[in-house]
């Protein structure tokens, strides 16, 4: 495991919300995060499929971590804006983001975000997210 993904997983095991969910990383290398998630029977809505409040979360977690990629050793991302298109349905037994830097300024971090099904190559969800950087020198 490289030093940037067990940067990332280390971010991922110390953030609540991600270890509920699940979150793993899958890939990290400067300017791209991977994370993945497990589908499971509490993060589905009514008809089977992943409920869109978890791919959102999943989606802008790629982001932040796909930020840290960039950003010096203690500063991380916090989120200011994202967009989600849903496009169709998450329904395989894994579902994947990969968030990608687009610009990184001093203020602004825009990353372009897209979730998968295991195994497909067609998007699912499209994210368009803005964040700061925080925390340490800048």
């Amino acid at each position: 495991m490289s030093d940037m993904l067990k940067r990332v997983q280390e971010g991922i095991n110390n953030q609540s919300l991600a270890r509920m969910l699940g979150f793993k990383a899958e890939k990290a290398e400067e300017g791209v995060a991977v994370i993945s998630i497990e589908k499971r029977d509490d993060l589905l809505q009514q008809t089977g499929t992943l409920h869109g409040g978890v791919i959102g979360a999943l989606m802008e977690a790629a982001g932040g971590y796909a930020a840290l990629t960039v950003l010096p050793e203690g500063q991380s991302l916090i989120g200011v804006e994202y967009k989600v298109n849903f496009l169709r349905a998450i329904t395989a037994d894994k579902a994947y983001a990969k968030a990608t830097v687009l610009k990184r300024g001093r203020q602004l971090i825009v990353l372009d975000v897209e979730a998968y099904n295991e195994g497909s190559d067609k998007i699912a969800a499209k994210m368009i997210m803005t964040g700061t950087p925080t925390g340490g020198s800048k």
